[in-house]
């Protein structure tokens, strides 16, 4: 049975969801730091998951949110650096791996890509229970379904 990572990510954290082929979500992930500066958080945040992603086998198809456009130039960067290190993690780990812009997953998962965050925790309850302590593991959850129904 394979299994289908969806990450969301964000600057201060990584989200990671993962479903197997029967759509069942089988793990929630969380990588973080809160330290105040972005440049600490930074090697904090991708050193726990480049450690966890080569001590287990969760994935065998991952599935990565693409940076959105924020005004603040510098929490883009922040933004963008993360993604870029999770996608490298991810390639050194040999696991295939797809970049996904929003709106794309949010219309073939929820029908609008234009859904707003309580149409995303609606959806992700009413597929798999209430096990979401944050919006961003939904976001995450959703992604993995993304991920396993493009193959």
């Amino acid at each position: 049975m394979a299994n289908y990572l969806g990450l969301d990510t964000s600057s201060k954290a990584i989200h990671g969801a993962v479903v197997d082929d029967t759509e069942a979500l089988v793990g929630l992930y969380k990588w973080s730091s809160d330290k105040k500066l972005s440049a600490a958080r930074f090697p904090e945040i991708v050193v726990d998951f480049s450690e966890e992603m080569s001590k287990i086998n969760i994935t065998d198809k991952a599935a990565v949110e693409a940076a959105i456009f924020v005004q603040n130039r510098r929490s883009l960067i922040s933004l963008a650096n993360i993604i870029g290190a999770v996608w490298a993690v991810l390639v050194l780990n040999d696991i295939d791996t797809a970049l996904i812009h929003h709106a794309e997953w949010k219309k073939e998962i929820l029908g609008k890509g234009s859904l707003k965050k309580d149409a995303i925790m609606k959806f992700a309850i009413e597929k798999w229970g209430d096990r979401f302590p944050e919006q961003d593991y939904a976001d995450a959850a959703c992604i993995a379904l993304w991920n396993k129904r493009r193959f």
